[in-house]
């Protein structure tokens, strides 16, 4: 009998670990300096798995000059062993169907081997845009931010489709400047997974590379919407999409 008692105790205790690891709050969330601002998080945060790691219920697809859902799309955003898998010359996205405001935002992902044209001597390239309006015309490029997913240059932003932002330094990004470099390159070589984290709130947004802070932006002219991510002719995998509600 004791022979029982310690070994359900033992799995409790392990299944108590496992839950509370998956509940902990993000290191980045912890040591924020806005941290007593987000309201919505408590000692149990509330975890929106994006991607259910089994299918892509919950999103639509987006093919430039063939539009939402085409058939086309099966064979370019696929689930492989709960990873979702881009692949193929098409140019669009993944996109949800829900929209998001306040948020935590967490992105695994890491480089496929092939290329296609017309990129195929380019770097590789992707990107998670976040905040494209609920009614907001699909497009190649919809109007949204974007934190850039590109081979050494992971964490800069694009101001997409009219969207724009303010720069640390005070300068404003419109469409014909459009873009914010990252400080530093923290990209893991190769095909090493990759860990991007957003924290957006209100009009605010940071981006983060495998923990390090390389770019923010303020007065967001997007601070809510829906979240996409791009296949933009290369190979990529992505394993995690997470979302941490803050307000």
């Amino acid at each position: 009998m004791k022979r029982y008692i310690s070994f359900y105790t033992l799995l409790l205790v392990c299944f108590c670990f496992v839950g509370c690891q998956q509940k902990q709050i993000p290191e980045i969330l912890k040591s924020h300096k806005d941290l007593a601002s987000f309201t919505g998080l408590s000692k149990e945060v509330k975890v929106i798995p994006l991607f259910n790691g089994n299918d892509i219920t919950n999103w639509y697809t987006y093919i430039d000059s063939l539009g939402v859902n085409a058939p086309e799309s099966a064979s370019a955003f696929a689930v492989e062993d709960n990873t979702l898998h881009f692949d193929g010359p098409l140019m669009g996205y993944l996109c949800t169907n829900d929209s998001y405001k306040n948020y935590y935002l967490k992105v695994v992902f890491h480089w496929g081997e092939k290329k296609y044209p017309p990129r195929e001597n380019a770097k590789r390239d992707s990107g998670i845009l976040y905040n494209f309006p609920i009614g907001a015309v699909d497009r190649l490029w919809p109007n949204a931010i974007e934190c850039q997913v590109q081979e050494e240059d992971c964490g800069d932003y694009y101001c997409v489709n009219g969207s724009y932002a303010d720069s640390p330094n005070g300068g404003t990004v419109e469409w014909e400047q459009k873009h914010i470099i990252r400080t530093a390159n923290y990209e893991n070589p190769g095909q090493e997974w990759n860990v991007i984290e957003i924290i957006c709130v209100d009009d605010k947004s940071e981006h983060y590379v495998n923990g390090h802070l390389v770019n923010e932006a303020y007065n967001l002219s997007n601070v809510e919407g829906k979240i996409l991510l791009q296949l933009e002719g290369a190979e990529i995998y992505y394993k995690t999409v997470d979302l941490i509600p803050l307000k």
